[in-house]
């Protein structure tokens, strides 16, 4: 198992680490201090990919008052895993009048693979969350659409111990048309962003995306579908930069 931690704490002004650890193939850049108030960490992985038997585990604490944006490094590879699995957990904690940005790379499932990926979000009242998750259909250039064996993604998100938000995607290629109705709807990506702090959510409009918000139980969350996982991860940085700082004026942060 290879895990990482993340604790931030406001500290002269700004967002800090005031801890910090991993285990190899995983580790955090330095921290990036911005304008705009937001410090942001990259995670990154000197592994090539996720083989079977891999299992990162990944816990950060967003402390009180604090502003971060995590990121990742490159497209998350999930290799042939052969008759077993690859596994992620993250679990979030985001503290009073904090706010998150959770916008990692794609994910590329290559064939053969199998990848279970659990996500645990809690939140106070006063948090602030932009979370996303985007899954590419795999290697298209290589003759590997939908050519993995299974992917499971379950994105439990709950505000002051109460659920807010559920997302529980099972895609089994030999058991379904992913490329039909209900699933990819003919694009080759698909991305989910779930938002709590923002008021008035819209999406903007964009050539070769198709995107849906709703309402959630609390919060809103959006569906996002086009044929570039550069261009749906690009898009939804263009939300966050859009949206971040009214929602940060209105907490106060």
């Amino acid at each position: 198992m290879s895990e990482l931690f993340v604790k931030t704490e406001h500290i002269n002004g700004r967002t800090v680490l005031s801890d910090c650890s991993f285990t190899a193939p995983l580790k955090v850049a330095k921290p990036f201090y911005r304008d705009d108030g937001y410090s942001e960490i990259m995670v990154m992985c000197a592994s090539p990919g996720m083989l079977d038997g891999d299992c990162y585990d990944m816990r950060f604490e967003i402390g009180d008052n604090t502003a971060l944006i995590i990121s990742g490094q490159a497209y998350q590879k999930i290799l042939n895993t052969g008759g077993g699995a690859a596994e992620q957990n993250v679990r979030i904690q985001v503290g009073e009048n904090a706010a998150l940005c959770y916008l990692p790379r794609p994910v590329i499932p290559f064939a053969g693979s199998k990848f279970h990926s659990r996500m645990y979000v809690a939140l106070n009242r006063s948090s602030i969350l932009f979370f996303g998750d985007i899954l590419t259909c795999g290697r298209g250039g290589m003759g590997e659409r939908f050519a993995f064996s299974e992917f499971t993604s379950r994105i439990a998100v709950s505000v002051e111990g109460r659920p807010a938000f559920l997302d529980n995607n099972r895609l089994f290629p030999d058991g379904a048309a992913l490329d039909g109705i209900g699933f990819f709807e003919g694009y080759s990506c698909q991305g989910l962003l779930y938002l709590y702090g923002y008021d008035n959510v819209s999406l903007p409009q964009s050539d070769g995306i198709e995107a849906a918000v709703s309402k959630a139980r609390e919060g809103y969350a959006a569906r996002i579908f086009g044929n570039s996982g550069d261009a749906v991860y690009e898009f939804a940085q263009n939300i966050f930069c859009s949206f971040r700082c009214s929602a940060r004026k209105r907490k106060k942060i």
